[in-house]
C-alpha cells in the first residue's frame, strides 16, 4: 500500500467515525470527493472536517459540536 491509499483510508474511517459518535453510523455513505453522508452531510477541507448545516439534522449537528469538530454555518 503507498502513501495515497493509507491516507484516503484513514479519511474514509474518520468520517465513519464521526458518523457514529454523532448516533448516525447508519446514514453513512461515500458521497463524491470528499463529502460523506447522507441525510447528515460532512466534507474534509484544508480547515478540518465541516458539518453542513443545511445538510444535517440538529441532534447531529448537536453531537457534531460536542465531539469538537467544526460546523460550516
Amino acid at each position: 500500500m503507498n502513501a495515497y491509499e493509507d491516507i484516503g483510508i484513514e479519511v474514509y474511517e474518520t468520517a465513519q467515525r464521526i458518523f457514529e459518535a454523532c448516533d448516525a453510523g447508519n446514514d453513512f455513505c461515500h458521497q463524491t470527493g470528499l463529502v460523506f453522508g447522507g441525510t447528515n452531510r460532512i466534507r474534509l477541507t484544508t480547515a478540518g472536517w465541516i458539518a453542513e448545516a443545511s445538510h444535517c439534522t440538529e441532534n447531529f449537528l448537536n453531537k457534531f459540536d460536542s465531539v469538537a469538530f467544526s460546523r460550516m454555518c
